[in-house]
């Protein structure tokens, strides 16, 4: 059934919208997508990264909360449709899949919340900072075996600073100073995160996944 409901969907198209029904979800099984809202400005405002394993959905949101709000993949993504009343049945014979679900939208929310709290705080410089490490956290939650790996995320550098409400001006020139300081490195169209502490101490978080006694997973952005 679940390879029967698999979809492929193109960069830059939607996952969900505030127009899609509201009877399934939508399971990201390869690729990686950004939930965004549209703000008072006209503007689209990135909230959060989707990684493998993370679901897009719009059931948890009311009629107004939902109002501008939608994932939308930033490469070719694969997700599975999962009907609301099949998820159901399914949670309802397994108490785990019930506790992954939970957790699994908890944690979008608590990201989501995150962000737009923190970021009307934080300087540009530790924005920069921030957004590396959420990058790392989305992959690790979602998939631990990414601990110490490489994790390739196809994001330019227009959407990153959508995502901090940065220009590409400041972006540029804060990922320079950040190579200079040996935290990242980018060359290629890629940018590598070197220092997953140092960029810890800059915006004063931690990563969530907090895999401690691990090697830090790097990032691998385009540009």
């Amino acid at each position: 059934m679940a390879s029967q409901r698999r979809i492929k969907i193109a960069r830059g198209d939607a996952i969900v919208d505030t127009g899609y029904p509201r009877n399934a979800i939508y399971l990201i099984s390869e690729g990686w997508a950004v939930s965004k809202l549209s703000i008072e400005t006209g503007n689209t405002q990135i909230i959060d990264i989707l990684g493998p394993g993370s679901i897009a959905e719009m059931t948890s949101l009311n009629d107004q909360s939902a109002e501008g709000y939608s994932t939308v993949a930033l490469q070719t993504v694969s997700v599975y449709r999962i009907e609301i009343d099949t998820l159901l049945r399914l949670c309802a014979q397994d108490e785990t899949l019930t506790a992954w679900l939970f957790e699994t939208l908890a944690g979008h929310t608590r990201r989501a919340y995150r962000h737009l709290t923190t970021l009307g705080q934080l300087s540009a410089r530790q924005r920069l900072a921030f957004a590396m490490l959420k990058i790392i956290d989305v992959a690790q939650q979602t998939d631990p075996s990414s601990v110490g790996k490489t994790v390739h995320l196809p994001m330019t550098q227009e959407e990153i600073g959508n995502m901090l409400g940065l220009t590409n001006v400041s972006i540029s020139k804060l990922m320079s100073a950040f190579r200079r300081e040996e935290l990242i490195d980018y060359a290629r169209n890629r940018i590598i995160v070197q220092d997953v502490a140092a960029l810890s101490q800059i915006c004063g978080m931690r990563l969530e996944s907090d895999y401690t006694d691990a090697e830090p997973t790097r990032l691998v952005a385009n540009l």
